[in-house]
């Protein structure tokens, strides 16, 4: 039978616990093992650890975890991917860049060791790897790290010291190691959408069970939709009467917050709708992966060798034209469903002040 106890040692410099973990084989100990900690979480998260390995192994699984080492940062990078709440709110890319650390050398670093130096040198070992990697890549490294360490401490009783985390971004971002996302200011030109459309038009000529990726292209200049929303789309949330459309699960300036908005179409974008095959009220109008759309728009673009124009340039583009019909910026910000006006305003706004004969002079 395996035991756990906990009991709190007083020292000089304040309480500290033991966590003890003990095998009886018809009422004898035969093994036991103990450790001491600075928190009582940290006592309790050691002692459920070997406890279990003994139940489950009997006198080896004590014996092996008690010689297993401290945890590292890939253990914690591992534990934050794997349990909840964490891993719920993982987004793609955000566990794609934790799934990286596990990879790399960091991961092997002991969390009671880790320091603003391992972090500098993991940053100049992916610079060493890929020297066209950007610092707004690195910044998001840095970001990722930083905040699975403050969840693994709140959630699951990691022992981390992440104050260093700030004078060392600080640092980094002087040194251009890493920096905020750069504004865009890319706008298709009418030439390249009249040919990127022709691309698109041939596509659906030659396959059309495929993506219908001009209706999609022409829907996102007419309603400033991201991908996911466009994809997302169900006949249910088209109203033919009063010409609107419902979109779910906007994105909210606090990321695990969503919204719903109301936008109304015209007749040109619920044309385009009636359009696609029509399905039962819950089926999506364009059922398909927004990354799938990605790569069609990637495909044609470097047919036609076009630079730096993403698919989510169109949502900006939309959003410009809307103000240079006449839309004041909180109607634009209606219809893409922004709720800070600096977000449209420094990135979606991508609006150039010509000289006219009624500029103002001195």
């Amino acid at each position: 039978m395996a035991t756990q106890i906990i009991e709190s040692v007083e020292t000089r410099s304040g309480t500290r616990y033991k966590a003890r973990v003990r095998l009886k084989l018809a009422g004898m100990k035969r093994q036991e093992c103990c450790k001491t900690y600075s928190t009582l979480r940290e006592a309790q998260r050691w002692a459920k650890r070997v406890y279990e390995a003994t139940l489950r192994d009997g006198i080896e699984g004590l014996r092996r975890a008690s010689r297993q080492a401290e945890p590292t940062v890939g253990d914690l990078i591992r534990c934050v991917l794997e349990n909840s709440p964490t891993s719920e709110k993982l987004g793609r890319s955000k566990k794609a860049g934790l799934k990286s650390f596990l990879k790399l050398p960091i991961a092997q670093v002991p969390l009671s060791q880790l320091s603003s130096e391992h972090v500098v040198a993991h940053c100049e070992l992916r610079l060493s790897i890929n020297e066209n990697l950007k610092p707004q890549t690195l910044s998001h490294d840095v970001s990722y790290l930083f905040t699975a360490l403050k969840d693994a401490k709140a959630f699951y009783g990691y022992m981390v010291d992440c104050s260093f985390f700030s004078d060392l971004r600080s640092s980094l971002q002087r040194h251009n190691i890493i920096a905020r996302s750069s504004e865009r200011s890319r706008r298709p030109t009418q030439l390249e959408l009249i040919n990127i459309s022709s691309v698109f038009i041939e596509q659906y000529h030659n396959n059309k069970g495929g993506i219908p990726m001009l209706d999609i292209l022409n829907l996102a200049l007419l309603t400033a939709l991201r991908r996911s929303e466009l994809v997302n789309i169900r006949w249910c949330d088209v109203n033919w009467t009063e010409k609107s459309l419902k979109v779910r699960s906007r994105k909210h300036p606090q990321n695990h917050l969503r919204h719903t908005d109301t936008i109304y179409l015209n007749e040109d974008a619920l044309k385009i709708i009636s359009n696609q095959p029509l399905g039962n009220d819950n089926d999506f109008i364009f059922p398909y992966k927004a990354d799938a759309i990605s790569n069609e728009w990637k495909k044609a673009r470097e047919q036609l060798n076009i630079i730096d124009l993403r698919f989510h340039d169109i949502r900006a583009e939309a959003a410009c034209r809307f103000f240079e019909y006449g839309f004041s910026a909180v109607e634009v910000s209606k219809v893409t469903g922004h709720r800070n006006l600096d977000v449209l305003n420094n990135h979606y706004l991508r609006l150039r002040v010509v000289p006219t004969s009624n500029y103002p002079n001195l």
